[in-house]
């Protein structure tokens, strides 16, 4: 690999964050297909998603338009005080720029001031996730509350079990405050 390519690897690409639109579906079912790792939903569910949850999700994209990440959650019916982020994409050419922090720290500023909790699940196996979500309890100096959520029993094929985050509690100063 040339210096100069490494060089472009390390430099941060500027992104904007807004809202998911219908229409964004299709990219960020593409992106988590190209991506691996994450559980691949139908198209129809990113576009689904991207339209009734827009309030509790989140797009970066380049200057140019292409989809660098993406953000889906939603408000749980029984802890309306809370934002689930039920999946995290970053596309594979985006990977160590800090990205999923960046998405996750703009979304809790666009919430709500009733917002108090940060929800996730995250697989015993997936470190960097665990990484992730702990930072930010950390970085706004709350709690980061780990709990068994869904077994793997719970599962039809060998998914893997997932421990619920639940970080917080958040007030307007803390989830507005950007790291």
């Amino acid at each position: 690999m040339s210096l100069e390519a490494t060089q472009q690897q390390t430099e941060p690409v500027a992104v904007n964050f807004r809202r998911p639109r219908a229409e964004d579906g299709a990219a960020m079912w593409r992106l988590v297909k190209e991506m691996g790792g994450l559980e691949l939903n139908s198209a129809y569910f990113y576009a689904l998603f991207a339209k009734d949850f827009a309030d509790t999700g989140l797009v970066a994209e380049t200057d140019d338009g292409r989809l660098a990440g993406f953000i889906a959650g939603h408000r749980p019916p029984d802890r309306p005080d809370a934002v689930f982020v039920w999946q995290i994409g970053v596309a594979p050419w985006m990977r160590r720029q800090g990205l999923a922090r960046r998405m996750l720290d703009a979304l809790l500023v666009a919430q709500p001031a009733d917002i108090a909790w940060l929800e996730a699940t995250v697989s015993p196996d997936n470190a960097a996730s665990m990484q992730l979500f702990r930072s930010i309890a950390r970085d706004r100096g709350v709690d980061c509350q780990e709990q068994e959520y869904l077994s793997e029993a719970m599962f039809p094929n060998s998914h893997a079990a997932e421990n619920l985050f639940r970080i917080g509690p958040l007030t307007s100063e803390f989830s507005k405050k950007s790291s």
